[in-house]
Protein backbone atom coordinates (compact mmCIF):
# COMPACT_ATOMS: atom_id res chain seq x y z
CA UNK A 1 0.00 0.00 0.00
CA UNK A 2 0.88 3.77 -0.35
CA UNK A 3 3.60 4.97 1.54
CA UNK A 4 4.22 1.66 3.57
CA UNK A 5 1.09 2.36 6.10
CA UNK A 6 -0.99 -0.73 7.24
CA UNK A 7 -4.94 0.61 6.19
CA UNK A 8 -7.93 -0.52 8.29
CA UNK A 9 -12.01 -0.46 7.56
CA UNK A 10 -13.26 -1.38 10.97
CA UNK A 11 -17.39 -2.12 11.17
CA UNK A 12 -18.30 -1.57 14.97
CA UNK A 13 -21.29 -2.04 17.14
CA UNK A 14 -23.50 0.80 17.07
CA UNK A 15 -23.86 1.98 21.33
CA UNK A 16 -27.42 1.28 21.96
CA UNK A 17 -27.77 4.29 23.70
CA UNK A 18 -25.67 6.66 21.82
CA UNK A 19 -25.57 8.16 17.99
CA UNK A 20 -23.26 5.61 15.86
CA UNK A 21 -20.25 8.09 15.62
CA UNK A 22 -20.18 7.47 19.20
CA UNK A 23 -17.68 4.47 17.72
CA UNK A 24 -14.89 6.68 16.65
CA UNK A 25 -13.19 7.10 20.22
CA UNK A 26 -13.61 3.12 21.16
CA UNK A 27 -11.76 2.33 17.90
CA UNK A 28 -8.83 4.60 17.61
CA UNK A 29 -8.13 3.93 21.41
CA UNK A 30 -8.01 0.50 20.39
CA UNK A 31 -5.73 1.17 17.83
CA UNK A 32 -3.23 2.87 19.32
CA UNK A 33 -2.16 -0.56 21.35
CA UNK A 34 -0.94 -1.85 17.64
CA UNK A 35 0.19 1.58 16.30
CA UNK A 36 2.32 4.25 17.00
CA UNK A 37 0.08 6.77 14.41
CA UNK A 38 -3.85 6.48 14.26
CA UNK A 39 -5.20 8.74 11.25
CA UNK A 40 -9.11 8.08 11.44
CA UNK A 41 -11.25 9.59 8.06
CA UNK A 42 -14.68 9.45 8.45
CA UNK A 43 -16.10 7.79 4.75
CA UNK A 44 -16.78 11.43 3.44
CA UNK A 45 -13.02 12.70 3.62
CA UNK A 46 -11.05 12.03 0.87
CA UNK A 47 -6.87 12.96 0.98
CA UNK A 48 -6.47 15.04 -2.03
CA UNK A 49 -2.89 14.79 -2.52
CA UNK A 50 -2.06 10.60 -2.00
CA UNK A 51 1.91 11.42 -2.95
CA UNK A 52 2.33 13.21 0.27
CA UNK A 53 3.06 11.42 3.49
CA UNK A 54 1.43 11.86 6.38
CA UNK A 55 4.80 12.92 8.44
CA UNK A 56 4.87 15.73 5.53
CA UNK A 57 1.28 16.92 6.48
CA UNK A 58 2.32 16.04 10.59
CA UNK A 59 5.53 18.51 9.75
CA UNK A 60 3.19 20.67 8.55
CA UNK A 61 0.36 21.18 11.38
CA UNK A 62 3.77 20.56 13.55
CA UNK A 63 2.55 17.76 15.67
CA UNK A 64 4.89 17.40 17.73
CA UNK A 65 6.24 14.31 20.70
CA UNK A 66 3.83 15.76 23.27
CA UNK A 67 0.87 15.81 20.76
CA UNK A 68 -2.07 13.81 21.66
CA UNK A 69 -4.27 14.35 18.60
CA UNK A 70 -4.81 16.62 16.23
CA UNK A 71 -8.09 17.77 14.40
CA UNK A 72 -8.88 20.41 12.19
CA UNK A 73 -10.98 23.19 12.85
CA UNK A 74 -14.54 23.47 12.07
CA UNK A 75 -15.64 26.35 10.20
CA UNK A 76 -15.82 29.82 11.68
CA UNK A 77 -19.40 30.54 12.21
CA UNK A 78 -21.47 31.12 15.41
CA UNK A 79 -22.99 27.36 15.40
CA UNK A 80 -19.54 25.70 15.52
CA UNK A 81 -18.18 27.48 18.63
CA UNK A 82 -18.52 25.57 21.81
CA UNK A 83 -19.54 26.94 25.78
CA UNK A 84 -16.26 28.42 26.23
CA UNK A 85 -16.65 30.44 22.72
CA UNK A 86 -13.75 28.49 21.33
CA UNK A 87 -14.12 27.12 17.94
CA UNK A 88 -15.01 23.61 18.11
CA UNK A 89 -12.50 20.48 16.56
CA UNK A 90 -13.77 18.19 13.90
CA UNK A 91 -13.77 14.69 14.10
CA UNK A 92 -13.93 13.52 10.54
CA UNK A 93 -10.11 13.73 10.27
CA UNK A 94 -7.98 12.47 13.26
CA UNK A 95 -4.39 11.88 14.03
CA UNK A 96 -3.28 10.18 17.29
CA UNK A 97 -0.08 9.43 18.52
CA UNK A 98 0.08 6.61 20.95
CA UNK A 99 1.36 7.53 24.47
CA UNK A 100 -0.55 6.80 27.88
CA UNK A 101 -2.00 9.87 28.08
CA UNK A 102 -3.32 9.58 24.36
CA UNK A 103 -5.29 6.35 26.37
CA UNK A 104 -6.35 8.62 28.95
CA UNK A 105 -7.96 10.65 26.59
CA UNK A 106 -9.49 8.48 24.81
CA UNK A 107 -10.99 6.51 28.15
CA UNK A 108 -12.34 10.06 29.07
CA UNK A 109 -14.19 10.56 25.42
CA UNK A 110 -15.25 7.26 25.55
CA UNK A 111 -16.69 7.50 28.73
CA UNK A 112 -17.66 11.27 28.66
CA UNK A 113 -21.11 10.94 28.83
CA UNK A 114 -20.75 8.60 31.96
CA UNK A 115 -19.04 10.85 34.02
CA UNK A 116 -18.90 14.35 33.14
CA UNK A 117 -22.51 15.69 33.38
CA UNK A 118 -24.01 17.09 30.89
CA UNK A 119 -22.04 14.97 28.21
CA UNK A 120 -24.68 12.92 27.97
CA UNK A 121 -26.87 15.40 26.48
CA UNK A 122 -24.26 14.69 23.30
CA UNK A 123 -25.44 11.00 22.66
CA UNK A 124 -27.79 11.31 20.55
CA UNK A 125 -27.66 15.20 19.85
CA UNK A 126 -25.19 16.38 16.59
CA UNK A 127 -22.90 17.04 16.71
CA UNK A 128 -22.35 13.90 19.25
CA UNK A 129 -18.86 12.63 20.07
CA UNK A 130 -17.34 15.76 17.99
CA UNK A 131 -19.07 18.27 20.25
CA UNK A 132 -18.25 15.99 23.74
CA UNK A 133 -14.59 16.44 22.58
CA UNK A 134 -14.78 20.24 22.15
CA UNK A 135 -16.94 21.31 24.70
CA UNK A 136 -15.49 19.03 27.98
CA UNK A 137 -12.30 16.81 26.87
CA UNK A 138 -9.94 19.15 25.12
CA UNK A 139 -10.35 21.30 28.78
CA UNK A 140 -9.06 18.41 30.65
CA UNK A 141 -5.71 17.85 28.33
CA UNK A 142 -4.79 21.42 28.19
CA UNK A 143 -1.11 20.87 28.20
CA UNK A 144 0.97 23.08 25.76
CA UNK A 145 0.24 21.12 22.01
CA UNK A 146 -1.29 18.02 23.00
CA UNK A 147 -4.54 18.90 21.12
CA UNK A 148 -3.61 20.12 17.96
CA UNK A 149 -5.84 22.46 15.65
CA UNK A 150 -5.28 21.49 11.94
CA UNK A 151 -6.16 25.07 9.64
CA UNK A 152 -10.11 24.32 8.25
CA UNK A 153 -8.55 25.07 5.19
CA UNK A 154 -6.28 22.43 5.12
CA UNK A 155 -7.93 19.49 6.62
CA UNK A 156 -11.64 20.16 7.04
CA UNK A 157 -14.32 21.45 4.31
CA UNK A 158 -14.43 20.92 0.21
CA UNK A 159 -14.34 22.97 -3.10
CA UNK A 160 -18.35 22.83 -2.92
CA UNK A 161 -18.58 24.10 -0.01
CA UNK A 162 -19.55 27.52 0.18
CA UNK A 163 -20.10 28.04 4.29
CA UNK A 164 -18.14 30.02 6.26
CA UNK A 165 -17.41 32.47 3.65
CA UNK A 166 -16.14 29.58 1.56
CA UNK A 167 -12.78 29.84 4.12
CA UNK A 168 -12.37 25.98 4.12
CA UNK A 169 -11.44 24.23 1.06
CA UNK A 170 -10.23 20.78 2.04
CA UNK A 171 -6.87 21.20 0.60
CA UNK A 172 -5.02 18.68 2.15
CA UNK A 173 -8.21 16.47 3.40
CA UNK A 174 -11.76 17.20 1.55
CA UNK A 175 -14.59 16.44 4.17
CA UNK A 176 -17.90 16.40 2.58
CA UNK A 177 -20.27 16.93 5.25
CA UNK A 178 -22.60 17.83 2.98
CA UNK A 179 -21.79 17.46 -0.39
CA UNK A 180 -21.13 13.30 0.26
CA UNK A 181 -22.32 12.29 -3.10
CA UNK A 182 -19.06 13.89 -4.62
CA UNK A 183 -16.79 11.42 -2.44
CA UNK A 184 -16.36 9.22 -5.80
CA UNK A 185 -15.56 11.96 -7.77
CA UNK A 186 -13.01 13.33 -5.62
CA UNK A 187 -11.27 10.20 -4.96
CA UNK A 188 -11.44 8.86 -8.74
CA UNK A 189 -9.59 12.10 -8.94
CA UNK A 190 -6.33 11.76 -6.11
CA UNK A 191 -6.04 8.16 -7.20
CA UNK A 192 -5.87 8.93 -10.87
CA UNK A 193 -3.68 12.17 -10.63
CA UNK A 194 -1.21 10.15 -8.20
CA UNK A 195 -1.52 7.20 -10.65
CA UNK A 196 -0.70 9.44 -13.80
CA UNK A 197 2.09 11.50 -11.88
CA UNK A 198 3.42 7.79 -10.98
CA UNK A 199 3.59 6.85 -14.73
CA UNK A 200 5.08 9.81 -15.68
CA UNK A 201 7.50 9.77 -13.21
CA UNK A 202 8.74 5.78 -14.56
CA UNK A 203 8.38 6.88 -18.37
CA UNK A 204 10.61 9.50 -17.34
CA UNK A 205 13.02 7.75 -15.58
CA UNK A 206 13.08 4.86 -18.19
CA UNK A 207 13.08 7.31 -21.25
CA UNK A 208 16.03 5.51 -23.03
CA UNK A 209 14.32 2.03 -23.29
CA UNK A 210 10.99 3.24 -23.49
CA UNK A 211 11.02 6.16 -26.75
CA UNK A 212 13.02 5.64 -30.10
CA UNK A 213 13.32 8.92 -32.12
CA UNK A 214 13.18 7.39 -35.82
CA UNK A 215 11.74 11.10 -36.79
CA UNK A 216 15.05 11.97 -39.23
CA UNK A 217 14.24 8.43 -40.73
CA UNK A 218 12.80 8.55 -44.85
CA UNK A 219 10.08 5.60 -45.73
CA UNK A 220 10.48 2.59 -46.15
CA UNK A 221 11.75 2.15 -43.45
CA UNK A 222 14.63 -0.05 -43.22
CA UNK A 223 16.11 -2.20 -40.19
CA UNK A 224 14.58 0.56 -36.99
CA UNK A 225 15.20 -1.55 -33.81
CA UNK A 226 12.03 -0.74 -31.82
Amino acid sequence: MIHGYDYRLVKAADYPDRHGTWIKPAIAKEALKSYDFVVSLDSDAVFTHLVLPLEWLMNLWDVRPETLVAMAYDLDIKADYDSHNNLVLNTGFVISQASKRTQELYSRWEDCPRSIPGCEAWNLKWAHEQSAFSYYIRYEFNGTHEVKGIPCNHANGNEFANEGNCECQGVFVSHNWHTKHKVPELLSRSVMTAMARRLHGQFQKDIGALFTDVSNQTYPLKDITI
